[in-house]
């Protein structure tokens, strides 16, 4: 009878191990849904982005186009000489889930700031970041999440940079940001909005305008930062995608891998718990044979 008793104890421990297994395998199972889910968000939103993007783009670079030409003609709208302060506009997540994605930028960021350089930040998490590292920022916006989202969350970044040149004087803003391949940090130069044109005007006379050069100039300043600040908005936020995209399918893998091992241990037990329930059965029988 204590073999019997003994039977009863072992089989109901490991019974109580595959149940614990069986509870584990289906929280996890249940949090990959959720990976798979987010991940099927992000290639949505990617696919989204890349349209915006090449959009974005064409317009920025038809309106430096023009901006070049009018320059080209009327030299005498560039700034006399280029400001001698670098700002900084850092572009980073909103949300996490993106792996390395901010941990990269401040990396970046570190070895090319001034140690006073104003900074602008976009995204809540790397504002928090930056600001447990004892790193004073300027204004810290909210980034974008979807492509929805890009249009109205420029108004605020062009208020906060017209802002910070309005108290510190003339300066060099640049954008620290994700390149698309989601592996290179670039640098792109957002004021003043153009240097020296590159090459002379492609037409030999100056172009007809209805108003005074530097009227028109005026405009196509404030055309091309929403249309670039625009762009970089989305590339950033494509890159974020892609960082969060490859963060998930680590995760994933990782779940799958650890219920794999799970399933392998849930049979095993298995296998142990029926080997038991033999023996206890041998052992009963045994108990109930006359003597």
């Amino acid at each position: 009878m204590a073999g019997l008793a003994a039977g009863n104890i072992a089989a109901n421990r490991d019974m109580s191990r595959r149940h614990t297994l069986r509870r584990r395998m289906k929280t996890l199972g249940e949090i990959s849904g959720i990976l798979d889910s987010m991940r099927t968000l992000a290639l949505i939103e990617s696919r989204r982005l890349m349209r915006s993007v090449e959009c974005q783009y064409h317009l920025e670079t038809a309106l430096r186009t023009t901006a070049e030409e009018l320059l080209g003609c009327h030299p005498a709208l560039l700034p006399e000489a280029e400001p001698a302060k670098t700002a900084w506009l850092v572009l980073g997540s909103e949300r996490g889930f993106c792996g390395d994605f901010n941990a990269r930028l401040r990396a970046a960021l570190e070895p090319r700031r001034a140690p006073q350089a104003p900074l602008i930040v976009v995204g809540s998490r790397i504002g928090a970041e930056l600001a447990a590292l004892d790193i004073p920022v300027y204004r810290n916006l909210p980034g974008p999440m979807t492509a929805d989202e890009t249009g109205e969350r420029l108004p605020a970044l062009i208020d906060a940079i017209n802002q910070l040149i309005g108290d510190r004087g003339p300066l060099r803003v640049v954008a620290l940001h994700h390149a698309d391949d989601a592996e290179t940090i670039l640098e792109t130069r957002i004021m003043p909005p153009f240097g020296n044109p590159s090459a002379p005007p492609s037409r030999p006379y100056p172009p007809f305008l209805y108003q005074t050069p530097a009227a028109v100039f005026g405009h196509l300043v404030e055309h091309y930062l929403f249309a670039l600040l625009h762009w970089l908005l989305d590339r950033s936020l494509l890159s974020e995608h892609q960082y969060r995209i490859r963060h998930l399918d680590g995760a994933t893998h990782c779940i799958d891998d650890t219920l794999e091992a799970l399933r392998s241990g849930n049979h095993r037990l298995r296998q142990e718990e029926i080997t038991e329930e033999l023996q206890v059965i041998l052992l009963g029988a045994e108990a109930l044979d006359p003597v």
